[in-house]
């Protein structure tokens, strides 16, 4: 397999929370939950350290090709929640969490999991797939509007505050929405799938910040995006989603609670 990639932090001041990670047969993206400034997680180490041990531990498992991928994140996560130690509050709402996107090679199949908001693009024969768990965009979308008499007026900092509590307390529910976090449990909700590798003609990994042109701000489509993709590279999305969010830097043309995100972009040719 041939991998490349690109990432970029939202704001030059603030570390970027995605990770990418890739073995010989498997390449994972991960995009940390960010929260707003000054916001207690209950942890000691942070979101940043959250994602890079759990990269760690996911792909550690998901190289051993004989277990399905939800059981491999499962186990991640309950790794993880062990490694926090002591000092950490994991049942405190604002734990960190994380966003996940794998592609792994098992003999002959090709096999995916996404779990939340990240995007796995595969390109086969009979069309391109474009696997992401929107649940979390629809929690926040329904809270937008409940919580509107209370956002509105407010200063940015503290909508994102406010909506940050709301969807945290739908997070890992059955009426709301599921993210990798302190309880393993969430695996299994996953969107997994599966194809014949000689099939698969290339495939993508996106952190929700890199599909804003697709699923935000709705100027190109899937097939579009992979083929900028595949001539010109990951970082070329990158800058092209950064180009569109400096045409809407007061969020009106596309509501958002954030100029600029954390983007993480991987392609993956067989």
């Amino acid at each position: 397999m041939q991998i490349s990639f690109a990432t970029a932090p939202g704001h030059p001041g603030r570390p970027n929370e995605d990770l990418v990670l890739a073995g010989p047969d498997t390449v994972l993206v991960l995009d940390g939950a960010g929260l707003p400034d000054g916001t207690a997680t209950g942890c000691a180490h942070g979101v940043p350290w959250f994602v890079r041990t759990l990269g760690t531990e996911l792909l550690h498992r998901a190289l051993d090709g004989t277990r399905p991928l939800a059981d491999c994140l499962a186990d991640a996560l309950a790794a993880t929640a062990r490694r926090h130690g002591p000092a950490c509050d994991l049942a405190h709402p604002m734990t960190p969490t994380a966003a996940v996107a794998l592609l792994r090679r098992t003999e002959d199949r090709a096999q995916w999991l996404v779990l939340a908001d990240s995007t796995v693009l595969v390109d086969l024969p009979d069309g391109l797939r474009a696997v992401s768990d929107h649940r979390v965009g629809e929690v926040t979308d329904r809270q937008l509007r409940d919580l509107a008499h209370r956002l509105d007026g407010l200063p940015a900092a503290d909508r994102r505050t406010l909506l940050a509590d709301a969807q945290r307390q739908a997070m890992n529910t059955p009426d709301g929405y599921w993210v990798a976090g302190p309880d393993p449990a969430a695996a299994h909700h996953a969107l997994t799938g599966t194809a014949p590798w000689p099939d698969l003609r290339s495939a993508a990994l996106l952190t929700d910040g890199a599909a804003r042109p697709v699923d935000d701000f709705a100027t190109t489509d899937w097939p579009a995006l992979l083929t900028l993709l595949q001539d010109t590279g990951p970082q070329s999305l990158i800058d092209h989603t950064r180009t569109l969010e400096h045409t809407d830097p007061h969020h009106t043309r596309w509501p958002r609670t954030k100029t600029h995100d954390d983007a993480t972009a991987a392609l993956l040719r067989p």
